[in-house]
């Protein structure tokens, strides 16, 4: 310690005062980056605690769940409808509405605890009224049948005719779910 105060004390004023500000800058940065280091620390820690507490109440939640899930096979058995079952309401559904629609069923998810069935309905050049009344009656096949999916897409008429009423193309997609049997 001595050689150095010896060496620093031997350097000219503008050289002592250089080195003074070199080694507060050096000192700074260090700090700066040691701060940065534990801010970025800190942050993915607190990342992680917020993420487990989630998981942590996705599993309290769990057994609810679980019970509310039970309930719900209960009260729809014998109710739900199976994919042949529900292929033949929704088509009896549609012929009530638009005969002329396109009909087609899609492949059915297994889960764990259920199936869900899907069917696909397309009007062509419907009006709002046949869109609107078949939604309505998906709606009061409520909850053993719902819509999981619908687009809608406008035709409007030419600018040549512009009097014509707008048509629609709409595609539902119509789901049951299955609880199965353990």
């Amino acid at each position: 310690m001595i050689r150095l105060q010896k060496v620093f004390l031997r350097m000219q004023d503008r050289e002592q005062k250089l080195l003074v500000v070199a080694i507060i800058v050096v000192l700074l940065v260090a700090f700066f980056k040691l701060f940065q280091s534990g801010l970025d620390k800190f942050t993915t820690w607190q990342g992680i605690n917020e993420l487990t507490e989630s998981h942590e109440m996705i599993l309290r939640l769990k057994p609810g769940i679980d019970r509310a899930l039970e309930q719900q096979k209960i009260d729809q058995a014998n109710k739900s409808y199976d994919k042949k079952n529900l292929s033949n309401r929704v088509s009896s559904l549609a012929d009530q509405v638009f005969p002329a629609r396109d009909y087609r069923e899609l492949d059915t998810e297994e889960r764990e605890r259920y199936s869900q069935h899907r069917v696909r309905i397309t009007f062509k050049r419907s009006n709002y009224q046949h869109v609107n009344d078949f939604a309505g009656l998906i709606r009061n096949e409520s909850p053993y049948m719902f819509l999981s999916e619908v687009k809608i897409t406008p035709n409007y008429p030419p600018k040549s005719l512009p009097y014509d009423p707008t048509t629609f193309d709409a595609v539902f997609e119509v789901s049951s779910v299955e609880f199965i049997n353990q």
